[in-house]
């Protein structure tokens, strides 16, 4: 059985995260009804409401990778706040440029006190203010696009994990099966002479390991249950259970031109996003101020720099890491092939 590296999955998941796969909706997203307005199906389904008839043992029940991550979206609280900075925003892009006349003194004001812009209460237009609450909004935008993407990729990890930790208990109770049948052998054997006590004392001895590993690979998926309980918002029922993880060499694919994905990524990525809106936002202060400006411009165009800067490297990274973690699996599943193993789908090895 081919293993899969440890680092794939994460490698692959840091990847997209860093791309800004999907991009951000340019729309305002609805807001999430509370938890109180009720919970989706998969909520139901992760919780096992349904109940098991005295001395029969609830059916298995699969949480896909999708429904967790839906969960973990509608019961994020940094994401719900995320959607709600938004919507205010949006309120406030649409309402502006009416309130120009009572708000100009104020904001006027404000950027004199707090950022030292002198900008003239006569200078702050109709236009002016709806431009600058479009910057707000944009910044907004890509904030919400920034907090769903690490909500996402935490569960996409919690889950992998808990994928990992159940491959390994169902590998642990397979070689726990198969030692207490090599001991059954090897007592009958005694029992006839022809093997020696030693050599039962030695299964025993492995016997009682194996029964302490498979002990420890049940406290680990328990804690990588609870772990993606803590991401999702639901509490994970006993007879939950994961999609099977059956990830193959050939089922991933990675571009080939790392400059044409780092020019993707630059163009979807959401800080990138946010840092361009607030370069677009100080641009326009400081046209309009008489005094101060020009240092919030420099201030905004060296955080885009370094922004770009850090996007373009750590894009990078992880697309090596994903490089190197995929030609390690095709490296397995060659020498799989090669041993006349049969390939069937990835497992994972116990230490990965």
């Amino acid at each position: 059985m081919v293993q899969i590296p440890r680092s794939l999955v994460a490698a692959l998941a840091a990847a997209a995260l860093l791309v800004g796969a999907g991009g951000a909706a340019r729309a305002a997203p609805a807001i999430s009804a509370p938890p109180e307005t009720g919970a989706p199906e998969a909520a139901s389904a992760a919780a096992g409401e349904a109940q098991a008839a005295p001395g029969e043992q609830a059916p298995i029940r699969i949480l896909r990778l999708q429904e967790a991550l839906d969960l973990a979206e509608r019961y994020s609280p940094g994401l719900r706040l995320a959607a709600l900075q938004l919507q205010a925003a949006r309120t406030a892009r649409e309402t502006t440029p009416e309130s120009v006349p009572t708000l100009a003194p104020l904001a006027s004001a404000f950027l004199q006190a707090q950022y030292g812009v002198t900008i003239p209460a006569e200078a702050i237009t109709a236009g002016a203010a709806g431009q600058q609450a479009t910057y707000a909004y944009e910044q907004a935008v890509a904030q919400y696009a920034s907090a769903r993407q690490q909500v996402r990729a935490a569960a996409l990890q919690a889950y992998v994990e808990w994928q990992k930790a159940l491959a390994t208990v169902e590998a642990q109770r397979a070689a726990l099966e198969r030692t207490r049948t090599q001991l059954a052998n090897v007592e009958a054997a005694v029992a006839v002479g022809s093997a020696a006590p030693y050599d039962l004392l030695q299964v025993q001895t492995a016997l009682a390991a194996q029964e302490a590993a498979l002990a420890g690979a049940e406290a680990m998926e328990q804690g990588a249950r609870t772990a993606l309980s803590q991401v999702i918002g639901v509490p994970l029922a006993a007879e939950v259970q994961p999609e099977p993880l059956d990830l193959r060499a050939g089922d991933v694919t990675l571009p080939d031109d790392l400059e044409a994905l780092i020019a993707q990524a630059i163009r979807r990525r959401p800080d990138l996003r946010a840092a361009a809106a607030q370069l677009g936002s100080s641009r326009l202060q400081s046209g309009l101020a008489t005094a101060g400006g020009t240092a919030a411009e420099v201030q905004a165009a060296s955080h885009y720099s370094l922004t770009l800067a850090r996007a373009r490297t750590e894009i990078a990274q992880a697309y090596l890491a994903a490089r190197g973690s995929l030609e390690e699996l095709k490296a397995r599943a060659a020498k799989a092939e090669a041993a006349g193993q049969a390939p069937g789908p990835a497992g994972l090895p116990h230490d990965a």
